[in-house]
């Protein structure tokens, strides 16, 4: 038999230096290998994904339709758009699986094509579509390839505010009342909105639905309805009551008899204790009146008199019953006849000096000046003693402006002429003078800083 020669491995010899293995290679490091996988699997993972992705397709909702109305044919012919302004649309695409997962609606622009709306009236237009950045997409379709907007031109009218009461079975009012004309927080109304149906608009009424008969004045909150001539229902137009909201005050009147009368203005001092002698016929007349005013109103003023109508003797008068708006004339009279009794009064004739015609007030947006002379020829009344003591110093003019109808230029305006320091005289009539106006310049405004 062979024997086996087995080698014993020798250990270096003392002071040889063993053989060194080399170090920082980066198949032998473990850790750094696995990294390195990893980032090579994910690359390649990637780019599986993005070259050998599939290509699907999705549907994404809710793409608003922009309808850009600056600068476009339409706003050149001065339509706007009316009724329904925000319209959305689905739009489908196809893109790769990785690009499809991620898109949105803002992702796509879609667009309203306004270049044939030439009238007014329901335009359909035509959307168009596109990407809106640059992610990688094809748009293959949409829910809608076109909407319907209404166009017209914008119009605004002004309409009194009617009135519509719907009452219950039981009446308006209590028993032993009447209703009076309702009153408006405000008597007129812009209606706005497309041309074409404020055309159709024939007025606006307020109307308001009572629970129970009322018994005593109210104010209540009417909703506010447009009228046309075919009933039809406008969702275009709209209603401007300005800031606040209209209200409707519905007077309940009462009848009662009470004894008549005259109210007079521009009263001389002297007769304001003493009033001047007249009669009223007939001197009671029956009225409905508010009843939060039945036992306070103790009578009826059938018209107002200023004292440059009444001259010396008696002076008559006729006012219409239907002329009252305090109250409602409810028997069968239709106007009053008032004598006034100035026997006891004389006349003379004077003379205003220039330096006593003035101007107390301008209208807005001229300045006026006093053109004319003396007025001479002024027919004054009172009794004999304060006739006697009157001179042409103590009659004025005090031009108030605001009210009146003023022109760039000369003009004539009717004045009253009043007398001072005197108890019971005054002038009858009016009596022209002339104004000079110019418009007005606007007030100097501080520059900005």
């Amino acid at each position: 038999m062979k024997k086996l020669h087995l080698k014993r491995k020798t250990e270096p010899a003392a002071g040889q230096a063993a053989e060194k293995k080399p170090r920082g290679r980066l198949i032998d490091n473990n850790k750094l290998m696995m990294l390195f996988s990893l980032l090579a699997a994910f690359g390649l993972w990637i780019w599986v994904a993005i070259e050998k992705s599939p290509v699907v397709e999705v549907t994404i909702p809710s793409v608003p339709v922009q309808i850009d109305m600056e600068n476009s044919v339409p706003a050149q012919l001065n339509l706007q758009m009316f009724g329904q302004t925000e319209y959305y649309v689905d739009v489908t695409v196809t893109a790769k699986r990785f690009v499809a997962s991620t898109l949105s609606a803002a992702d796509v622009s879609v667009t309203a094509q306004t270049n044939y709306v030439d009238s007014a009236g329901t335009k359909s237009l035509q959307l168009r579509a596109a990407a809106a950045n640059s992610k990688d997409f094809e748009i293959t379709g949409l829910s809608q390839n076109y909407i319907d907007v209404y166009f017209d031109t914008y119009k605004e009218a002004e309409f009194a505010v009617l009135s519509r009461i719907n009452a219950p079975e039981a009446g308006s009012v209590v028993e032993g009342c009447i209703l009076g004309d309702p009153v408006f927080s405000r008597s007129t109304v812009i209606v706005s909105g497309p041309a074409t149906e404020v055309n159709t608009v024939t007025g606006v009424v307020a109307v308001v639905t009572l629970d129970e008969p009322l018994a005593a004045t109210t104010t209540l909150q009417p909703e506010l309805q447009l009228q046309t001539e075919s009933n039809e229902t406008l969702s275009n137009v709209q209603i401007d009551s300005g800031d606040s909201d209209v209200t409707m005050t519905v007077p309940v009147l009462k009848s009662v008899v009470l004894p008549t009368t005259v109210t007079f203005r521009n009263t001389p001092a002297g007769y304001l204790n003493e009033p001047v002698p007249f009669t009223v016929s007939p001197s009671s007349v029956e009225a409905a009146i508010p009843v939060e005013q039945v036992g306070v109103v103790s009578s009826i003023s059938v018209g107002t008199l200023d004292f440059a109508d009444l001259e010396s003797g008696f002076n008559r008068f006729t006012f219409e019953a239907a002329d009252i708006t305090d109250y409602i004339v409810t028997d069968n009279t239709t106007r009053f006849r008032v004598t006034v009794d100035m026997s006891g009064t004389t006349s003379a004739s004077f003379t205003v000096p220039q330096a006593n015609v003035s101007i107390v007030a301008q209208k807005d947006g001229f300045a006026s000046t006093v053109a004319s002379g003396n007025i001479a020829n002024v027919r004054v009344i009172g009794t004999a003693e304060e006739v006697a003591a009157l001179t042409n110093d103590m009659l004025f003019v005090e031009l108030d402006l605001s009210e009146t109808d003023i022109q760039a230029g000369e003009q004539t305006v009717e004045a009253h002429v009043f007398v001072r320091g005197s108890t019971k005289a005054w002038a009858y009539g009016t009596y022209p003078v002339r104004i000079r106006s110019t418009p007005a310049e606007p007030p100097a405004t501080e520059p900005v800083s």
